[in-house]
């Protein structure tokens, strides 16, 4: 089952394209790793198939109502920082009312739990740690319980455990017949735990795949300036950048 489509998305920016002609699709039950050099326009893609910014082209998320994209797909922004002072647990069930549920909806609870925050589910959201509020603002997201989840960044700013289990929620939910479209930095973690990676460069798709058949070392000079380091472990895979190269 399909979930976004996008079909020669378009994206400028006065006379400048940041996105040119951008055409994909996600399906059911992928988790896809988005990407690409500061600038290449991950967030921009994001944003323009949830119809949040203007666009040439279609986004199949972007044609529907916003009612009707909120029961569709959940957004995390970047937004590290909460400015309101209520519970955790009122904060998280926000995204459960988002879709007319009760507060007290199980997915509110499913949620604290994946995120590992049932010890802080009492304590005031804007309270806590950067990181802490980073993980409460992905269990928001998780409590709508959509088909499809679109984040951006969501591991910036979390400590290595809490990277590790937010993408491992991600896989779950890829698993268990969720989309989710992570737009990440940190190529290790893209490679360990994405079942598809889309690298965006120059405007455009320059590779969509597998990890293993994305993250060459061809694509890595030509879009990252980069080597890495790569091996197949007992626990999966290890990506690893090493050095710069020679433009």
């Amino acid at each position: 089952m399909t979930l976004l489509r996008l079909d020669n998305l378009t994206v400028r920016r006065g006379p400048c394209a940041v996105l040119s002609h951008v055409s994909l699709t996600v399906g059911a039950g992928e988790c896809v790793g988005l990407i690409g050099p500061n600038g290449a326009g991950k967030t921009t893609l994001m944003r323009a198939a949830l119809g949040l910014m203007p666009a040439e082209g279609t986004a199949s998320l972007a044609g529907l109502t916003a009612a009707a994209r909120a029961a569709q797909a959940a957004w995390l922004p970047q937004s590290p920082q909460i400015a309101w002072p209520v519970s955790v647990r009122h904060l998280v069930s926000l995204g459960a009312m988002a879709r007319g549920r009760p507060a007290d909806h199980p997915t509110v609870q499913r949620a604290l739990d994946r995120m590992a925050l049932g010890p802080f589910a009492g304590r005031t959201a804007n309270g806590l740690s950067g990181g802490e509020q980073a993980r409460v603002l992905i269990a928001r997201a998780l409590a709508q319980d959509t088909p499809l989840l679109m984040a951006d960044e969501p591991t910036a700013g979390l400590d290595p455990a809490q990277q590790i289990r937010t993408m491992r929620v991600f896989r779950d939910l890829a698993a268990e017949g969720h989309s989710v479209v992570v737009s990440l930095h940190d190529l290790g973690l893209a490679a360990r735990h994405c079942t598809r990676i889309i690298v965006l460069h120059a405007g455009g798709v320059a590779a969509d795949g597998p990890p293993d058949a994305v993250l060459t070392d061809a694509l890595m000079a030509r879009v990252f300036g980069i080597t890495a380091y790569r091996a197949e472990t007992a626990a999966g895979a290890v990506f690893f950048p090493m050095d710069t190269v020679a433009p």
